[in-house]
C-alpha cells in the first residue's frame, strides 16, 4: 500500500511537468492504481477476516465435538456381552425386639375414714335388728274369735271413709258386742272356727317353707327378744319336724299332781314349793318316767 501510493504522487508530479493534455490521463491512471491499491487492501482485509472466521469455526467445532465421545463410549458399553445378576439373598427376618414390660402405677390408697364410735345404745338397737330379722315374721291370720270378728268388721266400716284410726270408735265397738244376741254370737262364733282352720294350714305352709335350722335359730332369736325387750310378742314358732324334748320324770310328776286336783285354789308360789318337798321326798323307785297309775 505504501509502496503504489509513491508510485502515485511520481506520477501526479510527472503529469505536471508534462502538461495540460496529458493531465486527465495521468489523473485516470492515477485513480485506477488508487482504486487497485483499495481492492487489494479489502482482499487482504476479507482474507484475514475470514481465516479468523475460520478459526473461530474450528474451535467451536473441537469444543462441540466432546460430546461424541459419550455416545461413543455408551454405544461400547451397550456393546459389551450382558453380566447375569447375581441372586437375590432373602431377608432375614430380624429378631423382634422386646417390648418392655409397661409398669403397672401402683394404686393410690385412699384415706381410711375413721370408724364412728357407736354408743351402747346404737350397739344394743343393731343386735336387736339382727335378731328381729333371724326370728322371722310370722304372716297376718284372719280374726280366730267372735270378739275378733267382729270389731274387725266394725272397725271397717266405721273408719271407711275417715283418716282416725280405731281407737276412737273402739269403746262403741266394745258396747255394741256386749249387746248381741246369742244367735249373733253363734254366727260370730261359727265364722271365727272357720277362720281358725284356715289359719292352721296357712301357718303349717309358712312354718315348712323354711329349713328346720332357720326355726330353730329363729326361736333362739324370739328367746332372746322376749328377755330383752320384756314382750310376749315373739311366741316359740311350733313346727312338727324339729325333735320334741325328752319329758322328764319331775316335769311328769307335776303334771299328775295338778290333774289330781290337790292343788286347786293355791297358788303357783305355794304349789311349787309344796310339790318341791313332795319330790324329794319320793323314793327312787317311784321317780320312774310316765304318768302314776
Amino acid at each position: 500500500m505504501i509502496m503504489l501510493s509513491t508510485i502515485g504522487r511520481a506520477a501526479v508530479r510527472r503529469v505536471v511537468a508534462r502538461g495540460p493534455q496529458s493531465t486527465n490521463r495521468s489523473l485516470q491512471s492515477v485513480w485506477q492504481l488508487q482504486r487497485v491499491a483499495a481492492v487489494e487492501q479489502a482482499d487482504k482485509t476479507s482474507s484475514r477476516s475470514h481465516a479468523l472466521f475460520q478459526s473461530r469455526r474450528s474451535y467451536a467445532t473441537t469444543t462441540k465435538a466432546a460430546p461424541k465421545s459419550k455416545s461413543k463410549s455408551k454405544s461400547t458399553t451397550a456393546a459389551k456381552p450382558k453380566t447375569k445378576k447375581a441372586p437375590v439373598k432373602k431377608a432375614v427376618k430380624k429378631p423382634a425386639k422386646r417390648k418392655r414390660p409397661v409398669l403397672k402405677k401402683k394404686p393410690v390408697k385412699k384415706p381410711v375414714k375413721p370408724k364412728k364410735v357407736l354408743t351402747e345404745a346404737q350397739k344394743e338397737n343393731i343386735v336387736l335388728k339382727k335378731l328381729k330379722t333371724t326370728a322371722l315374721t310370722v304372716p297376718t291370720f284372719k280374726p280366730a274369735t267372735a270378739w275378733l270378728v267382729f270389731a274387725t268388721e266394725r272397725v271397717k266400716e266405721q273408719t271407711k271413709n275417715t283418716k282416725t284410726g280405731a281407737a276412737p270408735v273402739m269403746k262403741g265397738i266394745a258396747e255394741n258386742y256386749k249387746s248381741l244376741s246369742p244367735s249373733e254370737l253363734e254366727s260370730l262364733n261359727h265364722a271365727a272356727n272357720q277362720n281358725k282352720a284356715a289359719n292352721k294350714i296357712q301357718y303349717k305352709q309358712w312354718v315348712e317353707s323354711h329349713t328346720p335350722d332357720q326355726i330353730r335359730e329363729a326361736n333362739n332369736a324370739r328367746r332372746l327378744l322376749k328377755k330383752k325387750l320384756k314382750s310376749n310378742g315373739y311366741p316359740p314358732i311350733q313346727d312338727s319336724r324339729l325333735p320334741k324334748r325328752a319329758t322328764s320324770a319331775r316335769f311328769l310328776f307335776i303334771q299328775d299332781r295338778y290333774a289330781s286336783g290337790d292343788l286347786k285354789s293355791i297358788g303357783f308360789t305355794e304349789a311349787a314349793h309344796l310339790l318341791a318337798k313332795e319330790w324329794d321326798a319320793l323314793p327312787a323307785s317311784e321317780r320312774k318316767v310316765g304318768p302314776s297309775p
